[in-house]
């Protein structure tokens, strides 16, 4: 069952633009959530809640409630930590309009049945995403601010934790495979049209920041990993709740559960 967790990051001005000097992918991660996750996520949130009269399964149903909720705590956080990068740098604010402009387009012109399905296409990526970047942390993370480190990986933890919900709440209101297969392509075309657009105009504020030379690179069998993980949640066998759950994050909530501060979490 999703954990409703009442966590509280804060992004003062002290924390740089770039969060992370001695990763680029890291830094480039950071401020592209920020600018692009509020905006699919209110998208999704909608959808859900647009669907839920037709969510028949009593469970399902509280599952994308607490969905709801928890991805409504994603987008504030993230909103908080992009007014940060707007401070720094108000001409963001463009991009921004734009993201938030194109997901309310697909809210007026696609339906609700489109709407999941790119929720789905979403949110089942993020779990081989979660893994990859926990197994990856020491790399990414690494240098950089603790309170940017310890908010991200909160979001892909609970991200892991909910990594069925979306598709549960798919099979239950639409069900049809080869639907959500031809959207999953319009969705990654999407979801990366605006990363680009996002990154580029960071980029355009501030040179990221260089790889540090002496940080290990992250292993290619890991990447090749990630790629395979994306790739089967295309199959129509896919399960999402199939594997163990990483070593980390398996800690990560124990340590939550028994009331550590997760919002100051060592690597």
């Amino acid at each position: 069952m999703i954990k409703l967790r009442k966590l509280r990051f804060e992004f003062p001005d002290d924390i740089p633009f770039w969060f992370n000097p001695k990763s680029r992918e890291a830094s480039l991660l950071a401020n592209g959530m920020s600018l692009v996750a509020p905006g699919f996520e209110r998208y999704f949130i909608k959808a859900i809640r647009e669907a839920m009269p037709r969510i028949r399964d009593g469970a399902a149903r509280d599952e994308a409630n607490r969905f709801c909720i928890q991805e409504g705590q994603h987008a504030k956080f993230h909103i908080d930590h992009q007014d940060l990068l707007l401070r720094k740098h108000p001409e963001l604010e463009a991009v921004r309009d734009e993201v938030n402009r194109s997901y309310d387009d697909l809210q007026r012109n696609e339906s609700t049945e489109f709407a999941l399905a790119y929720a789905t296409a979403i949110e089942l990526g993020f779990k081989p995403l979660a893994k990859y970047l926990v197994e990856s942390r020491q790399v990414l993370f690494a240098g950089g601010d603790a309170r940017i480190t310890s908010f991200l990986l909160w979001h892909f933890v609970e991200e892991f934790e909910h990594r069925h919900a979306m598709f549960d709440v798919y099979r239950e209101v639409v069900g049809d495979y080869w639907y959500r297969l031809g959207v999953t392509r319009r969705t990654w075309a999407h979801v990366s049209a605006l990363g680009a657009r996002v990154q580029a105009a960071c980029i355009a504020c501030e040179q990221p920041p260089a790889d540090d030379p002496g940080l290990p690179r992250i292993p290619r069998t890991r990447l090749l990993a990630l790629g395979l993980g994306l790739l089967e949640t295309l199959s129509p066998l896919h399960d999402p709740r199939r594997g163990p759950v990483p070593q980390w994050i398996a800690d990560w909530f124990a340590a939550d559960d028994a009331g550590a501060d997760m919002t100051t979490i060592a690597l």
